[in-house]
């Protein structure tokens, strides 16, 4: 075990670095005992621009030397790293990270102080925390009721600890669209202008959205706030269109903004908002779209003191980057990129897509001339994916940020060295949805391990779409290498186990519909029989164990509100199986005359033109578990 003390820190909290270096092993001596450990000590140099260092490794002591709270954590890491003398550059803009913290999993405070403690070694220094109605709003009690939503205390310590490390905490929110969950309660109709949007025009509109900015703007000290405002396609043809209309979706969206605007100016807060509702009408319905050489309407511009938030998780071809952000920059010399960790496509990470998608996002991008950028961790559809997954991705678009490739031997030791766990290792949970056909990147982000997961054994939905693709060899191959992880990475042996377990359960599943689909078309009983009374108990008890490890992952990374949606899905698959066991048994015994749900044919899920089959991306789960109605009326 390493021991240090702290000398003289200019602008730095010594406790931020004593966390850091006692939750990577060292001993952080008290004051007298110097002479039996190294001394750390740095200085604030106005020569050294935003997030630069140099460092100094002698014999008994480090001296760092930076020209922020950025700089001197990332010398920290490189310190922890290598202990070696060490100088890099800086950055001209600012990064951050964005947690999701409204798709079910609501963080633990806990778990925000950790993820800012790994931000701050990788050299980030905005944290934007994505709350759409997880947040308290005094006045409003059906705002984020029983979702698990953060207290004024809790964004406020959250807060207090990032700005120790020169983190700074910005809220994300939404104050148009992407409000269905406070929407869905009766109390709240009168707000709707679909089950997803507010309804703009109206004052009570902009009573509640008073309210919400003025409880973030006491909540966190940070005067900049992302108002959100995306995707919302519906706008102004719902209950707006019943009492005044047809609207200019263009007009409308710009007034709205506007009113926004004036109370954001109440609070003294510095606006962004996602950008894409000012180019969806220019692209012709696609935000991508836009011509290079479009002008928008003077009535249609937002007005430029707000920071336009270029999203953007898709991309692989840098031209395309560099177009979006030199329109971008028509409209507001204040953008901002947001790119993408890809955690969010299913069961399983994405990082094959993420990665290359973030080459050619920043090669793009420095083009044009933008330099701000986040990364955004969405945890979409019920957060399925754990958030510990998108550990990887923040380490390599840092490599990014400071102007790097993050090749795998640099990766594998900054994993190792900075957080105790296995790049490589890590890239197996790459392997769940990218199987051969997918591409290069899985560039389609196809997702199999989720649709091979919840499809119901007695209907399958994608049977036919992946019979002849001999994927239980490829999942059981892939279960025993996640089992070697799993020793290797102790600190993370549940994340693995729990992946070592759907790597089995997809391995089994993936020709279990197709196998008694099969065999009882040729009555086959005997083949009936074994899969009944051996294969699907063990099949269930696979089942069961993830969820058990699912279960004790969510209840460490977040508050226990939303896991009962996971814990009905996951438990849902067990059900199923137990219901095929006992259907299938009944038909042997001859009580059912037959199995009407095999007889029907089964289809293709998707196919591209020409016919041929393509490995589906297919990310909601009520459109997986059944081809009947399992949402709305």
């Amino acid at each position: 075990m390493k021991k240090m003390y702290m000398e003289s820190l200019e602008g730095i909290e010594k406790k931020a670095v004593s966390d850091i270096l006692t939750e990577r092993g060292f001993e952080v001596l008290p004051a007298g005992e110097e002479k039996h450990g190294v001394g750390l000590s740095g200085s604030l140099d106005q020569n050294l621009n935003y997030a630069a260092f140099q460092m100094e490794c002698r014999d008994g002591s480090v001296k760092i030397r930076y020209g922020s709270p950025t700089g001197f954590f990332r010398g920290l890491g490189e310190y922890i790293l290598t202990g070696e003398d060490a100088k890099k550059e800086g950055t001209k803009g600012r990064h951050g990270v964005m947690f999701d913290c409204s798709r079910n999993g609501v963080l633990r405070v806990e778990s925000i102080k950790k993820w800012i403690r790994r931000m701050a070694l990788l050299g980030y220094s905005r944290l934007f925390l994505y709350t759409e109605d997880t947040y308290e709003v005094e006045g409003y009690p059906y705002f984020g009721a029983l979702r698990g939503r953060y207290k004024k205390e809790e964004i406020r310590e959250c807060d207090a600890y990032a700005a120790m490390f020169g983190i700074e905490m910005i809220p994300c929110v939404q104050t148009l669209a992407h409000l269905r969950t406070m929407l869905r309660w009766p109390a709240m109709m009168g707000y709707r202008d679909d089950e997803d949007i507010l309804i703009a025009g109206e004052e009570k509109t902009y009573q509640l959205i008073d309210a919400m900015l003025k409880s973030l703007s006491e909540m966190y000290t940070s005067r900049k706030i992302h108002l959100g405002m995306d995707e919302a396609f519906y706008l102004g043809f719902g209950n707006y269109r019943k009492k005044n209309g047809v609207p200019n979706q263009g007009e409308l969206i710009k007034k709205h903004l506007d009113r926004v605007l004036q109370i954001c100016k109440k609070y003294g807060l510095e606006p962004m908002i996602w950008s894409d509702m000012f180019f969806v009408n220019a692209g012709g319905g696609d935000y991508y779209q836009v011509p290079a050489d479009y002008e928008w309407p003077e009535e249609e511009k937002p007005d430029r003191s707000v920071t336009l938030v270029y999203w953007d998780y898709e991309g692989h071809d840098r031209e395309r980057y560099a177009r979006m952000a030199r329109l971008h920059r028509k409209l507001t010399d204040q953008v901002c990129f947001a790119g993408a960790a890809w955690i969010w496509n299913g069961l399983a990470p994405n990082y094959a897509k993420a990665l290359d998608a973030s080459r050619a996002a920043f090669e793009g991008i420095r083009e044009a001339g933008v330099s701000d950028t986040f990364l955004t961790l969405w945890l979409d559809n019920g957060a399925e994916t754990p958030m510990e997954t998108g550990l990887p991705m923040l380490a390599a678009y840092s490599a990014y940020m400071y102007g790097k490739v993050p090749d795998k031997e640099k990766m594998e030791q900054v994993m190792k060295g900075l957080f105790g766990v296995s790049w490589d290792d890590f890239c197996l949970l790459d392997a769940f949805d990218h199987i051969p056909g997918t591409g290069e990147h899985n560039e389609k982000f196809a997702n199999p391990s989720k649709t091979i997961f919840y499809q119901d054994p007695l209907v399958g939905i994608f049977d036919r779409q992946f019979e002849d693709l001999e994927l239980e060899g490829y999942y059981r191959d892939l279960a025993g290498r996640l089992e070697n992880a799993e020793e290797r990475n102790g600190k993370m042996r549940g994340l693995f186990h729990y992946y070592r377990l759907l790597a089995a359960a997809d391995a089994a599943k993936s020709t279990l519909g197709t196998r008694i689909r099969s065999s009882y078309l040729k009555e086959d009983k005997e083949t009936l029989k074994k899969i009944a009374s051996e294969e699907l108990p063990e099949l269930i008890r696979i089942i069961l164990e993830l969820k058990k490890e699912r279960e004790q992952i969510w209840m460490k990374e977040y508050k226990p509100n939303g896991y009962e949606v996971l814990d009905i899905r996951i438990s849902g698959v067990a059900a199923r199986l137990l219901s095929a066991k006992e259907r299938i048994e009944s038909w042997i015994e001859g009580k059912e005359g037959c199995l009407e749900e095999l007889e029907e044919e089964r289809l293709i899920y998707l196919e591209e033109e020409g016919g041929e089959r393509r490995i589906p991306s297919c990310n909601l789960w009520e459109n997986i578990v059944s081809a009947c109605n399992i949402k709305g009326v």
